[in-house]
């Protein structure tokens, strides 16, 4: 990070560079952990926090989107949905953007939550309990954005069709002969004509995978990791959770992986259903929403140098993929309605 623009950032949350840490940020943040040289604003709910993180990210979408999201999020922290606040700047702001030459940033900052990504946790150490937790942290956040409706009209998120994630993978099969081409489009347009009620419908986060639960020394679960976030079926995240934990668990069997997958969900769902219902008209649409997911993660690995690799996650994920695509054969095997 270019020391002049951190120093800047800094600035805004009444900080120095000598006191960030930095942490895991992925592939389009910078994040640090961050204490501050004196008490600041913070979101409303709270009046003082221990430690912060501080995100500072290339601008790649509408600030108002961003905005949107920020919002949301605060909503959500308010009503008490399992996520971090955020921290305002000394400006009082949600979002504050920098410059350096052409290049655009945004930064923000939230309050820092302990624990550990429930995607370190060895399946081994796996137990109902972990995933109730993870169910119904999914689940508060889903009955909490209910009620949730932005401030103004520019203030908005994409419907799920409209992601960057859609638009990517249509981009990458656009000119190809790939079985998954024709596939995803049939998908999205069957998709776009199911039915969205404020019941089953409304801002989901949209990446619930396990690397964004995260999962505390009490054994609270907290929800990060909010950019993706779109408009689209609640039932959608639970198909993400349920999509990512079969890639962790690595099934020995095809009935190892069914057998898993209802343990799985029978858990999760126990949890989610603590706080918000889900219907079995709702659930009889997850096997519609992993294929989407399948479709999307296997698309961008088309190529991948470890495709032919067993025992690497690609490998394994990527062996007979394609031909379970070109016949519609179903992610995993589960009767969802019943569950």
């Amino acid at each position: 990070m270019d020391p002049d623009l951190l120093a800047q950032a800094c600035k805004l949350y009444q900080t120095t560079p000598s006191r960030l840490t930095t942490l895991s940020g992925g592939h389009y943040n910078a994040v640090y952990r961050f204490t501050q040289v004196r008490t600041s604003q913070v979101d409303p709910s709270r009046t003082n926090f221990n430690s912060g993180v501080l995100r500072i990210g290339l601008e790649d979408c509408p600030p108002e989107q961003t905005l949107g999201m920020l919002e949301w999020i605060r909503y959500l922290a308010e009503q008490g949905a399992p996520v971090s606040a955020l921290i305002v700047s000394k400006e009082g702001r949600l979002l504050e953007q920098l410059q350096q030459g052409e290049t655009a940033f945004t930064v923000t900052a939230c309050e820092e939550v302990e624990g550990i990504l429930a995607e370190r946790i060895p399946p081994a150490e796996w137990t109902d309990e972990l995933f109730r937790s993870i169910g119904q942290a999914a689940g508060k956040m889903h009955a909490v954005s209910k009620g949730y409706h932005p401030s103004s009209a520019e203030l908005t998120r994409p419907q799920w069709f409209d992601s960057y994630e859609i638009h990517d993978v249509v981009e990458r099969l656009r000119d190809t002969v790939d079985p998954g081409r024709n596939k995803l489009l049939a998908l999205i347009d069957e998709l776009k004509c199911l039915p969205q009620t404020p019941v089953d419908y409304g801002l989901i986060h949209d990446d619930l995978h396990f690397a964004n639960f995260l999962v505390q020394p009490s054994g609270k679960v907290t929800i990060i990791d909010f950019d993706d976030c779109v408009y689209g079926w609640f039932a959608m995240d639970v198909a993400m959770a349920l999509f990512d934990v079969l890639v962790l668990y690595r099934a020995k069997s095809e009935a190892d992986n069914q057998a898993f997958a209802k343990t799985f969900m029978s858990a999760y769902l126990a949890g989610y259903r603590r706080e918000n219902d889900l219907p079995a008209s709702r659930l009889s649409l997850i096997p519609g929403f992993l294929k989407l997911k399948e479709i999307c993660v296997y698309a961008p690995l088309i190529g991948h140098p470890e495709i032919d690799q067993p025992g690497t996650w690609v490998g394994d994920f990527m062996a007979g993929r394609a031909e379970r695509i070109a016949n519609d054969l179903p992610y995993v095997e589960v009767d969802f309605s019943v569950l």
